[in-house]
């Protein structure tokens, strides 16, 4: 039996679409032993599949998985283009915190992307805020899908690996892969002006290969409002992902948790204005809410 192999696309209702090359998208079903190995396959799993008469496919085999991101179910992801918007809807930095951990923690490289820059009406607030961010070590991008400002720089970021795009319903996620990939047409969302906030327009997860690219690919994922930080996830951990707490003076305490602790080499930083004080505010909040579902699962 020949196997061809392949990265699965996108999935729903038990079938899968695997790509196996440039111009072919086989349509799979995964053979029961798969099912008793594996509690799911996920977009983005390397596979391996053999050909029916009928021109469908049968996965095979399942190749180690690098990384899995549960909320969106995808793996083997390189990065993550975080998606704000600068209006409509209001942009959400303790959302975007929030992102960035997570992408960190699964070994996710993380990109912030801000969205409509055409309608930048503050710039001086946009400059502190991509400051604080390029400061603590994340790239920075502003794109508008409406004007096509900074699109073909976004294209060349996205050009190798597997990019996985998120963010709120609204942002415009639907619009920027319109301007990256002009033949798939995905389908664009109004914002509603009563709720100021998006109606969902990814209704699965998929992955769409970049046009021009040296193998880019993006996975295009359902948008979402609120992301949970994970349940094993500790207060311990947290200030690991904060890169910018890493070049602050050191603590007197080991394993400092940068809250109320005295001599914290962190809290000096920021009263010194090396380390920005609103992002160091949203840190607080993380680090209270994952607390408090420390005691309460004690």
């Amino acid at each position: 039996m020949e196997l061809r192999q392949g990265i699965v696309v996108s999935g729903y209702g038990g079938f899968y679409q695997v790509r196996v090359d440039a111009a072919q998208i086989v349509n799979c079903k995964a053979r029961g032993r798969l099912k008793q190995q594996f509690s799911k396959i996920y977009v983005g799993d390397r596979v391996e599949i053999s050909l029916l008469p009928d021109g469908s496919g049968m996965i095979e085999k399942i190749h180690p998985r690098r990384r899995l991101l549960p909320r969106p179910n995808i793996v083997n992801v390189d990065q993550m283009l975080l998606v704000l918007a600068w209006k409509m809807p209001a942009f959400d930095l303790l959302l975007l915190d929030r992102m960035l951990v997570i992408a960190q923690k699964a070994g996710i490289k993380p990109l912030i992307c801000f969205n409509k820059i055409d309608l930048l009406d503050d710039a001086e607030q946009y400059h502190k805020i991509t400051q604080a961010y390029q400061r603590a070590g994340f790239p920075v991008m502003a794109v508008s899908a409406a004007d096509n400002t900074g699109i073909e720089e976004l294209r060349a970021v996205l050009s190798h690996g597997t990019t996985v795009l998120a963010g709120q319903s609204g942002v415009g996620k639907s619009s920027l892969l319109n301007r990256l990939l002009p033949d798939e047409n995905a389908e664009v969302g109004a914002v509603s002006d009563r709720l100021r906030r998006g109606k969902h327009t990814t209704r699965y997860t998929r992955i769409l290969p970049l046009p021009g690219s040296e193998g880019g690919f993006i996975a295009d994922t359902p948008g979402f409002f609120i992301i949970e930080l994970p349940a094993d996830f500790t207060a311990a951990e947290l200030p690991c992902y904060y890169p910018e707490f890493a070049a602050a003076p050191p603590c007197r305490f080991e394993g400092c948790l940068h809250c109320q602790e005295p001599d914290c080499g962190v809290k000096d930083a920021v009263a010194a204005g090396s380390i920005d004080e609103e992002r160091y505010q949203r840190y607080l909040r993380l680090l209270a809410e994952i607390q408090e579902r420390e005691v309460q699962y004690r």
